[in-house]
C-alpha cells in the first residue's frame, strides 16, 4: 500500500518541528567569568570587615552606646520622652524567655506615662488658648500673651515627635544601629552628661524663677487662664489653681531642654563619624592624588551611615516629624 507523497512531507515536517522545540526547550547555562566570582567573594569579605571596624578602628557593641546615653535617656523617660515598645512572644515560642517580663513591663508603664504626659501637654495648650479675650488691645500684654502661647504650643510639638520616634521605633533604631568607634562613645557620653547638668541647671532656674514670678506678682494671672481672665476667683482659690499649674508646668516645661540635648547628642554622633570618615578619605590619598585604598569600602561606609541619618529622620525638623506621623496614622 503506498502513501501519498503529501502525507509523507507532513509527517516530516513534524518530527522536524518536534526537534526544534526540543532545542529551543534544552536549559542554557551561563559561565561566570572567574574574575567576577572572585570580586563577589572579595566585596563579601570587605563588608564582613567593614561590620567590625573602618580604617583598622573596631566598633564598639549595639548596646554600648545605649549605656553611654544612659543619664539623658533616664531624664528623658522622668519626663516622658522616651520608652521603646517590646514585641511580645508567644509563650510557645521556642525563642521566648521568661525572663524579659520584667522588662516589656517596664516599657508599658513608660509607655503609658509619656501618652498621660503628651495629652496633658496638649490640654495645656487648650487651656491657654482661653487667655485671649474681646478687651485684648495691642500693647504689650497681648504680645506677652501671642509670645507664652507659641511657647505652650511648641512643648506639646517636641513631645509628640518623641511620642512618634520612640512609638516607631526609630529613635532606638539609631541608638542600636549606627556603628560608631571606641572614642566615639568616650564624646558621646561626654556629650550626654554636659548637656544633662545643663539641662538641670537651666530647668532649676527657670523653675525658681517662675514660682518666683507667680505667687508674688498678680499681674501675670493671665498664665492660669481660664481662671483670672473669663472665671474669676477669690484669693485663697487662686493661690491653689497657681500650685496645680505651677506643678504642671514643671511637669512638661523641661521637655524643651532635654529634647534639644539628644538632638544635639545625635548630631555630634554623625558629625563624629563623618568627620572620621573625610579624614581617612584624605589620608588615603597619595602626594600624587592617587588612590591607595578600597574606594568601595569608603562608600559603604557614607552609605551605612546616610541610610541611617535619612530612614530615621534624623535630620528631620520635629514639625516634619509631627507630619508624617499625622500622615501615617491617619492614611
Amino acid at each position: 500500500m503506498s502513501v501519498p507523497q503529501s502525507a509523507r512531507f507532513n509527517i516530516v515536517r513534524k518530527f522536524a518541528r518536534a526537534r526544534l522545540a526540543q532545542r529551543a526547550c534544552r536549559k542554557v547555562v551561563p559561565i561566570i567569568p572567574t574574575n567576577d566570582i572572585i570580586a563577589d567573594v572579595n566585596e563579601q569579605r570587605n563588608k564582613e570587615s567593614m561590620d567590625e571596624g573602618f580604617c583598622g578602628e573596631p566598633f564598639v557593641d549595639n548596646g554600648e552606646l545605649l549605656s553611654s546615653l544612659s543619664p539623658l535617656l533616664f531624664c528623658m523617660k522622668l519626663f516622658g520622652l522616651y520608652f521603646h515598645r517590646e514585641h511580645r512572644r508567644r509563650t510557645d515560642d521556642p525563642e521566648w524567655n521568661p525572663t524579659t517580663t520584667t522588662t516589656g513591663t517596664t516599657s508599658a508603664r513608660l509607655r503609658v506615662y509619656a501618652t498621660i504626659v503628651l495629652v496633658l501637654a496638649w490640654l495645656n495648650v487648650i487651656r491657654f488658648a482661653s487667655v485671649f479675650t474681646t478687651r485684648d488691645q495691642f500693647g504689650p500684654l497681648l504680645l506677652t500673651k501671642i509670645m507664652f502661647f507659641a511657647w505652650f504650643a511648641l512643648i506639646p510639638i517636641m513631645y509628640t515627635a518623641y511620642y512618634i520616634a520612640n512609638h516607631t521605633g526609630k529613635l532606638l533604631k539609631v541608638l542600636t544601629t549606627v556603628r560608631i568607634t571606641k572614642d566615639c562613645v568616650r564624646g558621646a557620653r561626654l556629650a550626654a552628661v554636659g548637656t544633662t547638668a545643663v539641662c538641670w541647671v537651666s530647668t532649676l532656674t527657670f523653675g525658681s524663677t517662675g514660682a518666683y514670678i507667680i505667687f508674688t506678682d498678680e499681674e501675670d494671672d493671665f498664665l492660669f487662664a481660664p481662671f483670672g481672665t473669663h472665671v474669676k476667683l477669690p484669693a485663697d482659690q487662686l493661690r491653689i489653681v497657681k500650685v496645680v499649674c505651677y506643678l504642671w508646668y514643671t511637669l512638661i516645661f523641661p521637655s524643651v531642654f532635654f529634647s534639644q540635648a539628644m538632638s544635639l547628642v545625635l548630631v555630634y554622633l554623625f558629625y563624629s563619624q563623618y568627620k572620621k570618615l573625610k579624614n581617612n578619605f584624605c589620608r588615603a590619598i597619595g602626594e600624587h592624588g592617587q588612590f591607595r585604598d578600597d574606594l568601595a569600602v569608603f562608600r559603604r561606609r557614607h552609605d551605612a551611615l546616610t541610610d541611617i541619618a535619612v530612614t530615621s529622620n534624623v535630620k528631620e525638623h520635629p514639625l516634619t516629624l509631627l507630619r508624617n506621623g499625622l500622615r501615617r496614622a491617619f492614611v
